[in-house]
């Protein structure tokens, strides 16, 4: 068990991801049964298929949104079960509650995530 969580807290947290788990399982299986196909081709106009298509790219990339939080909040289920969870995987530190409330797939600490996403930026704009 980490140090400065008790076992209560592990156990909101671990609910808080279980509850998101679902949601967001819930929500693809249901993008998944509505994903019907519907041909651009039939379609009367230009702009009818256009914005069929603009929908779809939409929807297509709210669905590996929901992908990629959903992996995220499996892994922190994982350092639940390690206990890893609450540490900062740049630092070692804590992260803080308000944080883990907030995003309870939280990897880093407030400090290192800033320093990441601007370096991620930084980076990114150098090379582009």
């Amino acid at each position: 068990m980490c140090d400065f969580m008790t076992e209560e807290q592990l156990e909101f947290y671990k609910g808080q991801i279980l509850s998101q788990i679902a949601k967001i399982e819930e929500r693809l299986n249901s993008q998944a049964s509505q994903a019907i196909a519907t041909d651009t081709n039939e379609m009367a106009d230009e702009i009818d298929r256009a914005s069929v298509e603009e929908a779809r790219r939409l929807e297509l990339n709210r669905i590996e949104h929901d992908k990629l939080h959903l992996r995220k909040l499996k892994t922190a289920l994982k350092r639940i079960e390690s206990d890893d969870f609450g540490y900062c995987e740049s630092c070692g530190d804590e992260i803080g509650h308000k944080r883990l409330q907030a995003r309870p797939e939280s990897r880093f600490c407030v400090e290192c995530q800033s320093t990441k996403e601007f370096n991620d930026n930084h980076v990114f704009r150098r090379v582009a």
